[in-house]
């Protein structure tokens, strides 16, 4: 139980911490565009660092990165108190520095979750139930952030989670596994994977062009912070309900059926008319997120001897797409309204789709 409550508490911290940063961008005076800006730094930085520390903890081990990952997150996470207006003298905050203290905290973020999830393999542990407490601690934090309602407070719950995860990393037991050679640009392994990489970037890019603005797009719809935080805590609590289901199941099929489901959500996204229309497609969403996410780490797991590096890239897939995405919305958003970056998704993961098939085909 120990790596999934870090699991969850380390999710936990994330999604309170996340879920207002446009709003908090916002008040500070950055348009559309400049919160896409904000947004892409922090995941550019996450993927570096899980690029880098994926690889590292095949290469030095698991729990050393969990507990420098831990550790530092739950300092660079109260680092964001400074970026409230709220705690500081107003003529301090500045969305530049909300973008430098993001990249920080993001960059810390990288560092730790591939070595949890292949500890948790090599424990032959479910994967999906573990993946399932970063689901609840998602839908805790979102329903807490929306509780508490102001961003230091959030910030401040951040890194005590982040805290309190950091102690119980020390009484992990340890778990022998072996020490690879893996080359710092893994080539085969790209090749060896590339049908999950490229459609899972094609459909998180896709996703992350309306997540930069989603908040403000619930917002418009009529939702306050309290139902902002609902919304994304529907998703989220489902996902805790569905993921520990998905073991069972064929990991190229799980994909599969991800894909098609964001088709459908994506598309659904641009029918609402009112927050509440958002409540149903929220279990939708949550039920593509659960099958892609869960089928691709059980893919990558069952597929490479490189474990944590494969997890790694995957995870930096994930923060490169939200890079791509956070800027590629934002613009968007500015240029043609909100409705536009969901046809944009959609699209983007109809060719995600055809890209798996295809690959999988030629595969056998």
């Amino acid at each position: 139980m120990k790596p999934s409550l870090i699991q969850f508490l380390s999710s936990l911290a994330l999604s309170a911490s996340l879920l207002f940063i446009p709003n908090l961008a916002k008040d500070l005076g950055a348009n559309d565009a400049q919160i896409g800006m904000i947004v892409a730094v922090y995941a550019f930085a996450m993927f570096i660092a899980s690029y880098i520390f994926g690889r590292a903890s095949d290469v030095y081990g698991r729990r050393l990165f969990i507990r420098l990952g831990l550790g530092i997150c739950t300092v660079t996470f109260l680092l964001q108190i400074f970026t409230d207006p709220y705690f500081i003298a107003p003529l301090l905050a500045d969305p530049w520095l909300l973008a430098l203290v993001r990249s920080l905290a993001g960059f810390s973020l990288g560092i730790f979750p591939a070595a949890l999830t292949v500890y948790v393999y090599d424990l032959a542990e479910p994967i999906g139930k573990f993946t399932s407490f970063g689901a609840l601690g998602w839908a805790v934090g979102t329903f807490t952030a929306g509780l508490i309602a102001f961003y230091y407070g959030v910030f401040i719950l951040a890194s005590l989670c982040f805290l309190i995860a950091f102690a119980i990393s020390f009484t992990m037991k340890k778990v022998e596994s072996p020490s690879l050679k893996v080359p710092f640009f893994p080539k085969e392994l790209l090749k060896r994977n590339w049908r999950v990489y490229i459609p899972y970037m094609l459909r998180h890019t896709g996703a992350n062009t309306i997540w930069v603005i989603y908040p403000l797009f619930i917002a418009s719809l009529g939702g306050d912070k309290f139902w902002i935080g609902v919304i994304y805590t529907v998703n989220t609590a489902t996902q805790f309900v569905v993921m520990p289901f998905l073991d069972r199941f064929d990991a190229k099929k799980s994909i599969s059926a991800g894909l098609l489901l964001a088709i459908i959500t994506f598309f659904s996204f641009t029918f609402a008319q009112s927050f509440l229309h958002l409540l149903p497609m929220q279990v939708l969403l949550a039920c593509s997120w659960s099958s892609m996410y869960v089928g691709s780490l059980l893919y990558l797991m069952k597929n490479n001897v490189e474990k944590a590096t494969s997890s790694g890239i995957l995870s930096s897939v994930i923060n490169l797409s939200q890079v791509f995405g956070a800027l590629l919305g934002g613009a968007v958003a500015q240029l043609f309204g909100f409705r536009a970056t969901m046809y944009l998704a959609a699209i983007l993961t109809i060719v995600g789709f055809g890209l798996f098939r295809a690959g999988n085909k030629k595969s056998g």
